[in-house]
């Protein structure tokens, strides 16, 4: 089978780096695995980097049955931005020049959005050529444009992103089915488009694999934490990994670090990440002894941490598409094994509360009162734990997941 993976903004084969895989190699990888040939269709310019990436060749054989395809772009340095938009733009005439010219088509296509352009782009082509697709819904641009919009401006924002609007509903349209990472998301993107539900939408989460360190690697990341002061020891560690950004709110984190000292309780967190609020956060850290900013890490540090860790904590802002999602931070603690505590309402307040696997907090107060029961109670700690662990063997392991993404595709490729 033949298909296709339109992914941009997102880590690629041809990254020489640490960057966390995500749905472009995860499932370009599953696929090969079962024998299918696979061409990825992504940007040359490196969204995570803000960079343009250096190979000369914009088509790359990474082996017999995996191709990428570079597409050229203006490049961005801002993630809400003008440029942003102009990038896009040529990024999907681009992409309708290639498509052009393309001889051989595919037996199925997966589309990524955003962005809403060169979706858009691809799913009328694949529409005129009767090739079917499944469009992954992962972020609601391009209300995402109004919405990060000063208050005031909002209603001319309305106005002037009407083309956007009109542009991602119709690309809804064109795709034969949808996926998402939550019901809730796929419920959002077909009233969104006002399209009914069919045998084909699907549910995929955005999940990780779990990776088995090497003793080298092992005893290297413990040897990087002791360091910098964290060990195995008695001492209660809440640990963060992500972004730091504005889709959390660390104020509470650091409101709840402060009333923990007062209590003289022994608990401490451990924020790890990079962003653009890393400067301020880590300035702000400095009054608080309980609080330590780390830098952004990679995977085998972040295995040993959570070794030491009892607890993960995901301080998602509540915003509209969070609120219908289970984001990756979250599943990323069912996969250590750890409980969780969060803010953030809807899909994942059920999860947490239907499963036992931590806590909701809504202020600094409830999220210390959730601490202090774990201190306390040793054995909810361990319960928890072990219930993260068996919903995400059950539910969100990532094998299962990806497989059945790709039994779908094949499915979707015969009917």
């Amino acid at each position: 089978m033949k298909v296709w993976i339109l992914q941009t903004g997102e880590p690629l084969h041809i990254d020489n780096d640490a960057s966390r895989p995500m749905r472009a190699i995860n499932l370009s990888n599953k696929l090969v695995e079962r024998g299918h040939q696979v061409t990825l269709w992504s940007s040359k310019y490196n969204h995570q980097k803000k960079i343009q990436r250096p190979n000369k060749y914009k088509n790359i054989n990474i082996n017999d049955n995996l191709k990428i395809i570079l597409i050229s772009s203006t490049g961005y340095k801002k993630n809400i931005s003008l440029s942003r938009l102009v990038d896009h733009f040529f990024l999907a005439i681009n992409l309708q020049k290639k498509l052009n010219k393309i001889e051989v088509l595919p037996d199925v296509v997966f589309i990524g959005y955003p962005p809403i352009e060169s979706a858009y782009v691809m799913a009328k082509w694949l529409k005129k050529n009767n090739i079917p697709s499944i469009l992954d819904v992962k972020d609601q641009w391009p209300i995402v444009l109004v919405r990060s919009s000063p208050k005031l401006l909002r209603p001319i924002a309305s106005i002037l992103s009407f083309p956007y609007f009109l542009m991602a509903k119709k690309t809804m349209n064109y795709a034969n089915s949808i996926s998402a990472m939550s019901n809730g998301f796929l419920d959002w993107a077909r009233k969104f488009s006002n399209t009914s539900p069919n045998e084909f939408d699907k549910v995929v989460y955005l999940t990780s694999p779990n990776t088995i360190l090497t003793d080298t690697e092992s005893t290297s990341a413990v040897e990087w934490w002791a360091k910098r002061g964290v060990i195995k020891n008695d001492k209660f560690r809440i640990m963060f990994v992500g972004s730091f950004s504005r889709a959390f709110d660390f104020d509470q984190i650091l409101e709840s670090a402060k009333e923990l000292s007062l209590k003289n309780i022994d608990c401490e967190f451990v924020l790890c990440g990079d962003g653009e609020l890393y400067k301020k956060l880590e300035k702000k850290a400095l009054n608080y002894f309980n609080v330590k900013i780390i830098g952004w890490i990679d995977e085998s540090k972040i295995i040993e941490l959570s070794k030491v860790s009892s607890l993960f904590i995901a301080p998602y802002k509540n915003s509209d598409d969070f609120i219908i999602s289970i984001p990756n931070k979250v599943i990323d603690s069912l996969r250590l094994a750890l409980p969780i505590i969060s803010p953030l309402k809807g899909e994942v307040k059920k999860l947490i509360n239907n499963n036992n696997i931590g806590f909701y907090y809504n202020n600094s107060s409830s999220l210390v009162s959730s601490i202090n029961i774990l201190i306390n109670d040793n054995n909810i700690q361990q319960q928890m734990s072990k219930n993260a662990e068996n919903l995400y063997n059950s539910k969100f392991k990532f094998n299962n997941v990806y497989d059945d993404l790709v039994s779908h595709l094949e499915n979707i490729a015969k009917k």
